[in-house]
């Protein structure tokens, strides 16, 4: 098929939406968020990871053995030297520290029969809130002005919506219990930690586009959770990376609904599973859903559709789960194995942070053929990123206007002469082209 005279221009489009860009335009460093997992503690069979060499700007701090319990081992007994470190290498290294706060301890979990695993993660809040508010008010006043953002639980279930726990006992989420309760829990997070630190972002919990993502948010904003949050936090998890685009539009049109959309969207985790010699997992079959094993190729094409699809939406932050992978998801990590070496997705992750790094006025469309075009302008100039989400096509070069392009593809650059009928072709893999 041609693309002729770049699609953008006529009647093939679906949609031409330009997204809200008070907060993701332009682009800045924080944006580019990533978990690091096994740079401290030893993986099991005793190596550790390496602190990522892609540049980022923002890290996660969750799945990283300092969770509520991990801090506060008993009433009396707390134990920072490990978070001491996180936070000064976040310093040292200019990222943004975003803890996630959670995982009720077994001594402040006084209720009987309570669903623990370990002594670490009860996943329902403490009969006593005031174990949660001491633990909340200790981080915010230790680390003030050094940990810039809270974020309140990580993918809370709630009982308006869920079952809670699964046939064989098993949570379905982080969080059992009702929003009602979990928004008195944030109430109690904002407020302690504005007290203590009035600079400091705080996050909702971020729940989960898996399942009843969608409803279990919007159960939320009905119990009045959003009023204490800066911002919203969201997984993104779902394939292709386009369905996280009409995902975010969704949550954009709740907060809107709930009186609170002028507050930015954090995408605080997202990922997908990628073969892995080094591991013996090869790609799987391809069932659409976001734990596909992937090819790296094509692994690569997704880090990089949904980051530019994230900044169209309007999205501020994007933590990609994860860095250097961990024993319950070893080939989630983007990076090779023990975070060491790189891989198409570290590539393209570094790739696109170049495209968009300061990019403003970002936005989608995409064609009844499935060809996504987006279009931003950086330092004042127009680039556009295109790709094709279904089945490959070309694109009409001569649209753009004669003279030299520079065609930036994540594995490689090209300068090309645009004039009469040229054409490239356009697969899944994002390409970004601007005026040599």
């Amino acid at each position: 098929m041609i693309l002729s005279r770049f699609i953008l221009a006529f009647g093939l489009l679906l949609f031409n939406s330009t997204a809200n860009n008070t907060y993701a335009a332009p682009v800045d460093e924080r944006f580019f968020g990533l978990h690091v997992l096994y740079t401290d503690k030893a993986y099991p069979d005793g190596e550790r990871s390496s602190w990522p060499a892609a540049k980022f700007g923002s890290w996660r701090i969750w799945n990283s053995f300092v969770s509520w319990g991990e801090l506060q081992v008993s009433a009396e007994q707390w134990d920072f030297t490990r978070l001491d470190r996180y936070v000064a290498w976040s310093e040292r290294a200019k990222v943004e520290a975003v803890y996630t706060l959670g995982r009720t301890p077994q001594w402040a979990f006084a209720r009987p029969n309570s669903k623990c695993d370990g002594k670490y993660n009860c996943i329902a809040e403490p009969p006593d809130l005031r174990h949660w508010e001491n633990y909340v008010r200790s981080l915010a006043r230790r680390y003030k002005g050094r940990i810039a953002a809270y974020e309140v639980w990580n993918e809370p279930a709630f009982s308006e919506v869920d079952p809670l726990y699964r046939p064989d006992g098993r949570p379905i989420q982080y969080f059992a219990g009702s929003a009602n309760q979990m928004a008195e829990m944030a109430r109690i997070a904002y407020q302690t930690i504005k007290a203590e630190d009035p600079s400091a972002v705080v996050v909702s919990p971020g729940v989960t586009s898996e399942g009843n993502g969608l409803r279990r948010l919007e159960t939320y904003l009905k119990a009045g959770g959003g009023q204490w949050a800066d911002a919203i936090g969201f997984h993104f998890y779902t394939a292709p990376p386009e369905d996280a685009y009409w995902q975010a539009l969704r949550v954009t049109e709740l907060l809107t609904k709930y009186g609170i959309g002028s507050k930015p969207i954090w995408n605080t985790e997202m990922g997908y599973v990628y073969a892995k010699e080094e591991f013996g997992v090869s790609q799987g079959p391809k069932t659409g859903r976001w734990t596909d094993i992937l090819d790296q190729q094509t692994g690569a094409a997704y880090v990089a559709r949904s980051m530019i699809l994230m900044a169209a939406a309007g999205i501020q932050r994007v933590h990609w789960f994860n860095w250097d992978g961990d024993p319950p998801h070893p080939t989630m990590g983007i990076a090779a194995k023990r975070g060491r070496g790189t891989t198409p997705m570290t590539i393209a992750f570094g790739k696109v942070r170049t495209w968009l790094l300061n990019a403003s006025e970002v936005s989608c469309s995409a064609s009844a053929l499935g060809v996504w075009v987006c279009t931003m302008r950086n330092n004042g100039a127009a680039q556009w990123i295109v790709w094709a989400a279904k089945e490959p096509g070309t694109l009409d070069l001569s649209s753009l206007g004669g003279g030299a392009l520079v065609v930036d593809r994540l594995l490689g650059i090209e300068t090309l002469q645009a004039s009469g009928a040229d054409s490239i072709p356009v697969g899944n893999a994002p390409m970004m082209i601007r005026r040599n």
